[in-house]
């Protein structure tokens, strides 16, 4: 009877730490760039080091470059972890021969009841990609349409992330061309953190209807990913690039000796991207961006000071892939003429405008 209730005791002290570990309400998922999946208890994190605590080998340090992603566990009732206790209850009436094999039987069904904590969460999408469809009429003293096409990709890997964002624009005004362009941003970042990146950039947009009818940009620089998990994300880069822009042949600049197209520009650039979705709604607010400062003048008689393009505005989802945006966008140019004892005169170029457009995202 006395071996009976010290096996009974051993028992119960190996069942509490696991039971502890079902108990605990701060179990998290850990999501590795390999694709490996752990589950324990956080013990501690920092910059650089994760501690887990699992119940299959202990306590664990896990290298902060090497996590993709972290989401909290809910414990779920397992029938098993229901029924250690009766287990433990039955073993003080057995023999002292069944009562030696009990403490396996028990340990495997703690285990089991550890493993089953909750469900695996859904795998981390490795791409994603959005398409926003904008067309509108509008009459009145004139008739003018206008049609718009965006696409954003965006894949990541391991330490890398790709992107390809595209834009179609047309417009016309009383049937004659008001508007038509187009561009294509694709770009590569590299994480050496969860948080730090270096980015590869390059834009091309052409214009059917301008003078300066084509632009090229390639830039580089750091990222900071201040926000990249839950519902906020914020990205800012600093980049440092040179720019092409290509002119048409005109009178105008003919006159000018040292003009030639295409005039090259040296630059620096703040980028960003901003979204955030409304915890308990269907609504998500975004802005994204690019400031842009001239850091060359290949022309003497223009100082070409800097560029702002940006987009703000809200989506409403509809369905899982399908929402709704209403948008503002903004572009500015700043550009001063500077003439031999002429003042300085301002050609500052501005263009702003609402769209209202159906959009899916996968």
């Amino acid at each position: 009877m006395r071996f009976s209730l010290i096996v009974t005791a051993l028992i119960c002290a190996g069942l509490l730490p696991a039971l502890a570990f079902a108990a605990n309400s701060n179990l998290y998922q850990v999501r590795l760039k390999n694709g490996d999946l752990l589950s324990g208890e956080v013990k501690s994190s920092s910059a650089t080091a994760l501690v887990l605590h699992t119940a299959y080998a202990g306590t664990i340090t896990i290298n902060r470059k090497e996590v993709q992603a972290l989401s909290p566990l809910r414990v779920a009732a397992s029938p098993a972890a229901k029924s250690v206790a009766a287990t433990t209850s039955e073993l003080s009436a057995e023999s002292p021969t069944a009562t030696t094999t009990a403490p396996a039987t028990a340990i495997a069904a703690t285990s089991q009841a550890t493993e089953t904590l909750a469900p695996a969460a859904p795998p981390i999408k490795q791409w994603s990609l959005q398409l926003d469809l904008s067309a509108a009429t509008r009459n009145g003293k004139e008739r003018a349409e206008n049609y718009s096409l965006t696409e954003r990709f965006e894949y990541r890997r391991g330490d890398w992330r790709s992107k390809f964002d595209a834009h179609y624009d047309y417009e016309t005004k009383e049937a004659a061309r008001k508007t038509h362009k187009y561009a294509v941003n694709p770009g590569l970042d590299y994480f050496y953190s969860n948080q730090l990146f270096w980015r590869l950039d390059a834009d091309y947009s052409y214009n059917y209807l301008a003078s300066d009818y084509k632009s090229v940009d390639l830039s580089t620089g750091p990222g900071y990913a201040v926000w990249q998990q839950g519902p906020t994300r914020l990205d800012l880069v600093l980049l440092l690039g040179r720019k092409q822009a290509y002119f048409r042949e005109d009178e105008a600049f003919r006159l000018l000796t040292e003009f030639e197209s295409p005039l090259g520009y040296n630059t620096a650039s703040l980028a960003w991207d901003f979204s955030h979705k409304w915890p308990g709604t269907l609504l998500e607010v975004y802005s994204e961006g690019n400031w842009l400062e001239l850091l060359s003048q290949p022309l003497s008689i223009f100082d070409f000071a800097r560029e702002l393009t940006m987009e703000t505005g809200l989506r409403y989802a509809l369905t899982d892939q399908i929402r709704i945006s209403w948008s503002w966008h903004y572009e500015r140019t700043e550009l001063t003429l500077l003439l031999p004892k002429l003042p300085r005169t301002s050609l500052d170029l501005f263009d702003s405008k609402q769209k209202i457009s159906i959009g899916a995202a996968f």
